[in-house]
């Protein structure tokens, strides 16, 4: 598709995401930058006008709530009346095992992960089919290729999303729109901070145990490769996602467990044709 006019990028106020808008503004695209943090949208916003001399639009939007993603869609709608590149870009974190996950737990994590992607494509989809050759981002996670003990909620949130994007993927081919899914791996940036911030008060503080870090260790280890800059991460997935890939994977030593998953189904597709 080419460098987008208009580009909008939710989670965007740090991290990768706001790494995601400098590499897009860099080519010269203008971009909303959407995020719970509406302050830290804003200043995100203004410094990356300053930096890059292109259009920008930073405010608060809780991606858990309609009437957020719906005004951000018409705020979009009215300053530049399209979205070439929607990047759909959140993902509230929880630790511990599956069975001391609470319902409410849940509930939370996957109406901000899973409905949310949901509410925000559905809003923007009419700017989307405003232009010729848009498209869809949707940043899942190397999680949801190479899963690790004490992230069930964060995990399952994260193959429901590649769920979403392949089913988009196929809705939407006769509009034009594709559809990329990015999995990136371990990012020095703010999520664990930023997700506790958007965790409801009435669910606890969230800490993360030391137990459960060990085990998430133990279950899959972790080597250099498995951690970079969310500058790194984006620099390696923006161009891609531009030109089209259906799938993209940052960086990780993913190949093993992916390679080991796809063994199993194999020899489930084997066993079936024997039969």
């Amino acid at each position: 598709m080419g460098e987008p006019g208009v580009a909008v990028v939710t989670g965007a106020a740090s991290g990768f995401g706001r790494a995601i808008v400098d590499d897009l503004a860099g080519r010269g695209s203008d971009v909303a930058l959407l995020d719970i943090d509406g302050p830290r949208a804003e200043a995100a916003a203004a410094e990356v006008r300053e930096a890059h001399g292109r259009a920008t639009l930073g405010r608060r939007v809780d991606v858990s709530s309609t009437v957020d993603v719906e005004a951000a869609a018409a705020d979009v709608g009215g300053r530049w009346g399209r979205c070439d590149l929607l990047w759909v870009n959140v993902g509230v974190q929880h630790f511990g095992a599956v069975e001391t996950i609470g319902e409410d737990v849940w509930r939370w994590v996957l109406d901000v992960n899973v409905v949310g992607a949901a509410r925000t494509v559905t809003a923007f989809l009419p700017l989307l089919r405003s232009g010729a050759g848009a498209r869809i981002a949707v940043t899942a996670s190397a999680n949801a290729l190479a899963p690790a003990a004490r992230l069930g909620a964060y995990q399952a949130s994260k193959y429901a999303v590649v769920g979403l994007a392949e089913t988009l993927r196929i809705e939407l081919e006769a509009d034009g729109i594709g559809v990329s899914v990015v999995y990136p791996s371990g990012m020095l940036t703010r999520h664990l901070e930023s997700s506790a911030a958007a965790r409801p008060t009435e669910l606890g503080p969230g800490d993360v145990a030391e137990e459960d870090l060990t085990a998430m260790m133990a279950s899959r280890p972790m080597t250099e490769v498995d951690l970079t800059t969310a500058e790194d991460a984006a620099a390696r997935s923006v161009g891609l996602v531009l030109d089209g890939a259906d799938h993209v994977i940052t960086h990780g030593d993913l190949a093993e467990p992916v390679a080991r998953a796809h063994a199993a189904v194999d020899e489930a597709l084997a066993r079936l044709a024997t039969n």
